[in-house]
């Protein structure tokens, strides 16, 4: 028993709670318990986010065939496994983070499933999701390291690819196009949405704009009650299901079918997801500490093993993927209260929803323009997204080709779907699938284009007239690593605040020598110069009035020292000075 007792623990840490501070404007952080009442209105509030988002399980369902009986069972069982899930996540267990991180049907997930079920059937999306699922759990503790395989620049070209795929079906609904051309009825009630939805975003702030979502969709539906388009029919059909009902009631949960072209689809995007529910962990880890330096990776790890368990759930349920939602990190943020209660009362509220078939029915009657609306909407995010995780980066002409090529490839499989027309039938869900042709060419060109780039270098610097080359040499390791331009910024300033000190204490002797390294999650300069250690404490608060009004040069040199010490601490991460046989190292990391 102790055998499997300890193999269980490397595979999956026990929970050890974090040491954080308190951030003020937060009312309950992750390990503090709010009263039940404010558990279950709050709780209630990241619900009702998660049902707006139910939405994309729709598409799924009426893009892959199902009858509306199906689809109610297929849209339950989602809120099953979102409900199940978000409650494990919650939990101080090796398999939850402990974090208030809510589980909804995740977008980047749709197009691969959709095609998967179009060619093979939905038993086969759904055993292609259980490997998946099993695939991120065994990988949770060693999946942050990949990191350097699935880098920013691939998760964007992934984005902007899926904002692209969901424009078609989005336009399609949004303006009724049929034979018979445009339907003005249908682009009054998405525009209506669409509008409130961008209105709140853009000119509202807290609950409002949390809400746009859910307050556009209300919009909507009260233009489609006044036009016709929605109301006493599709009300009756609601009010004729039952007051509780099982979830899988008129839907039934395909025989897993494995089958080696349906996978490969859906086991890549399913890896790309959970490195992304990576940044979702550090974004509510952050909320819960002012005082936050590094990324808990222990913390991360088990939040990566509960996205692992909500697709594989997904997958023995016979429906959608699950993925991180944002939109309730938003919610945690601006309403103070990130408890880990919330998310298990928000967890158990889900689950009771989906034993209420009249919610799963009403979600499925929404009108198509108001879900054309919503996927408009979804399609500009991605695309702006995917954009902003690709300029983050620093680029060369290497990273260039790779996400010009993996978006032109990508962008042809969407406007020329007839070139891959004469694919053999096993390869049709890759080939034939912009979002997984374009993310896998964007992928092995990124791991081709790493041949012959040095994670680490150095440069020797002759004097304080050497910032220039400096300034070069950082920006040129910063392209070839693809690193967080705002990082390399604050990296090159720290390091010419400590080049300045150095030059202006004159404990040194040029020249310095600088070394820099490089991983996905910090980077890393050494300052190393023959002299005494440089001491960055700051010896006597920084005072304007002292800086402007005295005439002591000494005093003054001495303030203005004060000065860069106290900037490179606020500019690095992580400082550390030390000495050895006369030689000196100033140690800088800046995390990634």
């Amino acid at each position: 028993m102790a055998k499997w007792t300890k193999i269980l623990d490397v595979a999956f840490p026990p929970f050890v709670e974090t040491e954080r501070e308190k951030p003020k404007g937060m009312l309950f952080v992750a390990n503090e318990a709010p009263g039940l009442p404010t558990a279950l209105a709050v709780g209630g509030q990241h619900a009702v986010v998660l049902l707006m988002l139910v939405l994309y399980t729709v598409i799924v369902g009426q893009e892959i065939g199902l009858t509306q009986s199906e689809l109610r069972g297929f849209v339950s069982l989602c809120i099953v496994a979102a409900g199940i899930t978000t409650f494990i996540q919650s939990t101080p267990t090796r398999f939850g983070s402990g974090h208030l991180i809510v589980h909804n049907p995740s977008t980047i997930s749709m197009a691969g499933f959709i095609a998967v079920s179009a060619s093979y059937g939905i038993g086969a999306a759904t055993g292609a999701v259980i490997l998946s699922g099993v695939t991120v759990m065994l990988l949770s503790r060693f999946l942050p390291k990949l990191r350097s395989v699935f880098p920013a620049e691939v998760a964007g070209v992934l984005l902007v690819l899926l904002g692209l795929s969901l424009v078609e079906g989005g336009v399609r609904r949004f303006t009724g196009f049929s034979a018979a051309g445009l339907d003005m009825p249908s682009i009054m009630i998405a525009s209506t949405t669409l509008f409130v939805i961008i209105a709140l975003s853009v000119w509202t702030a807290g609950r409002p704009k949390l809400f746009a979502i859910v307050i556009g969709a209300a919009s909507g539906l009260v233009v489609a009650a006044i036009l016709g388009r929605f109301g006493q029919e599709q009300m009756q059909v609601v009010t004729q299901q039952p007051i509780f009902s099982l979830p899988f009631s008129g839907y039934d949960i395909p025989t897993p079918k494995l089958i080696f072209a349906a996978v490969i689809p859906i086991l890549l995007i399913e890896v790309i997801s959970a490195i992304d529910s990576i940044g979702t962990s550090v974004a509510i880890d952050k909320i819960n500490n002012s005082k936050w330096h590094r990324a808990d990776m222990p913390m991360i790890g088990r939040a990566v093993t509960c996205h692992g368990i909500g697709v594989l759930l997904a997958g023995l349920l016979g429906t959608f993927q699950l993925g991180t939602s944002s939109a309730n990190l938003g919610l945690a943020h601006a309403s103070g209260v990130a408890a880990r209660r919330v998310g298990m009362m928000a967890g158990a509220i889900l689950v009771v929803m989906a034993f209420l078939p009249q919610v799963s029915t009403f979600i499925t009657q929404i009108p198509q323009p108001v879900v054309g609306a919503i996927v408009v909407y979804t399609a500009g995010y991605m695309l702006v997204a995917g954009m902003e995780l690709v300029l983050s980066r620093m680029l060369n002409s290497r990273r260039t080709f790779m996400i010009g090529l993996g978006i032109t490839v990508g962008s042809v499989v969407l406007l020329m779907p007839e070139i891959t027309a004469g694919a053999p039938e096993g390869l049709q869900p890759i080939v034939g699938s912009a979002l997984t042709l374009g993310t896998v060419t964007a992928m092995v060109l990124n791991m081709v284009f790493r041949i012959g780039i040095a994670q680490s270098g150095s440069i020797p610097l002759t004097g304080i007239e050497s910032l220039t080359k400096l300034t070069d040499f950082l920006e040129e390791k910063g392209e070839d690593w693809g690193a967080r331009r705002q990082v390399m910024m604050r990296a090159g300033m720290a390091v010419g605040e400590a080049l300045e000190k150095l030059s202006g204490t004159g404990i040194t002797n040029w020249p310095i020598v600088l070394n820099v390294s490089y991983d996905e999650y910090k980077i890393t300069l050494d300052i190393d110069y023959e002299g005494e250690p440089i001491n960055l404490a700051v010896s006597k608060p920084i005072s304007l009035d002292d800086l402007l009004e005295d005439d002591d040069d000494d005093a003054l040199d001495e303030l203005v020292s004060n000065v860069s010490g106290m900037l490179i601490g606020q500019l690095a991460d992580k400082v550390e000075s030390s000495s050895d046989n006369g030689r000196a190292t100033l140690k800088l990391v800046f995390d990634h």
